[in-house]
C-alpha cells in the first residue's frame, strides 16, 4: 500500500466518515491488492493515467454517497470510462435494502461493477468481511 504515491496496476480512490468503516476497508484492500491509495478528504486531484483499474469507495449518509466521491466521479468520468472501474460502498443495509441502495448508488454514479458491505455483515476468522475478500479476489482476476 502506498498512501498518495501513484505507480501502476490499481488505484483505491476513497473518502470516508469519522466511523472509518471505509477508510478501513480501502487500506486492506490497497495492502492486499498491493494498490495505491488517495484518500478524497486529503486530496482531490489524482492523475489516474497509469492506473489500469480504479476502485471508489464511499459510504452512505442520509441515503447518499458522500459529496467528494460524487464529485469525484462526476469531475473524472472521461477518466474513469476509460478504466476497469469498480465501486465499494460501507453502509448500514443488508439483503433487499442493501441490494437496493448499492444499485441505486451504483446506477447514480455510472459504476455498474459494485458491491456493498454492511457494517454488521459476517466476518471471516481475522475479522475481515466475508464479501471484501470475494471483492479482492474479484479485482486480482
Amino acid at each position: 500500500m502506498r498512501e498518495g504515491i501513484q505507480t501502476t496496476g490499481i488505484a483505491i480512490i476513497y473518502a470516508s466518515s469519522f466511523g472509518g468503516h471505509v477508510a478501513e476497508t480501502a487500506k486492506y484492500m490497497a495492502k492486499e491488492l498491493d494498490a495505491d491509495i488517495f484518500d478524497l478528504k486529503k486530496q482531490t486531484k489524482i492523475n489516474m493515467t497509469s492506473y489500469n483499474r480504479v476502485i471508489i469507495g464511499t459510504g452512505i449518509h442520509a441515503g447518499k454517497p458522500f459529496g467528494k466521491v460524487v464529485s469525484f466521479v462526476k469531475d473524472n468520468k472521461a477518466v474513469l470510462d476509460d478504466k476497469k472501474t469498480s465501486l465499494f460502498i460501507c453502509c448500514m443495509y443488508m439483503g433487499d435494502k442493501g441490494d437496493a441502495q448499492c444499485e441505486r448508488v451504483s446506477k447514480d454514479l455510472g459504476i455498474p461493477d459494485a458491491a456493498y458491505f454492511p457494517d454488521k455483515s459476517e466476518t471471516d476468522e481475522n475479522g475481515v468481511k466475508k464479501g471484501v475478500v470475494s471483492f479482492i479476489q474479484r479485482m486480482k482476476a
